[in-house]
């Protein structure tokens, strides 16, 4: 009985966790005036981003999110520029003694199905015309390579 009882705790969080994803943020398909176009690998899967975004870091630097239509994301982490700060450059993996906030990225994840697998090297190129930005990702992860590529505008949370 104590193992169902566990078994059904485990299961509401999980079904919490989704509802949580899925009820946060407003649907805008109707709305769709920006252009953006870009999908990720990781595990041999390419998976196409739907949404993208940066957020503040707690006064530290900015998180850039890609969401797919299945929210599986991928998180980039910039460190040492304030918050909502995207910098523009081409940026190596550097977590620690020594990170340059001009020539370094600080780490982020993947996350798919709920399981995350954090970046442990590679770069990460920024470019900026107007409003739109291009990104491409060649990363590393203890599971294996991340890469992908983002060309469009960005959303502020």
């Amino acid at each position: 009985m104590k193992n169902l009882k566990n078994n059904f705790a485990k299961i509401l969080i999980i079904m919490s966790v989704f509802f949580v994803f899925s009820s946060c943020k407003k649907d805008n398909d109707n709305n769709q005036s920006d252009t953006k176009s870009g999908s990720f690998t990781y595990q041999g899967k390419t998976m196409d981003i739907k949404t993208a975004d940066y957020r503040g870091g707690d006064g530290d630097g900015a998180w850039l999110y890609f969401m797919t239509g299945d929210y599986h994301a991928l998180q980039i982490r910039f460190s040492g520029l304030g918050d909502y700060v995207i910098p523009i450059g081409t940026f190596t993996f550097k977590n620690g003694s020594g990170y340059n906030p001009t020539t370094n990225f600080k780490g982020g994840a993947v996350t798919i199905n709920n399981v995350g697998d954090e970046i442990n090297g590679g770069t990460v190129v920024i470019e900026k015309e107007g409003d739109k930005y291009k990104i491409r990702i060649n990363t590393t992860t203890e599971k294996g390579p991340l890469s992908g590529n983002f060309e469009g505008t960005l959303e502020k949370i």
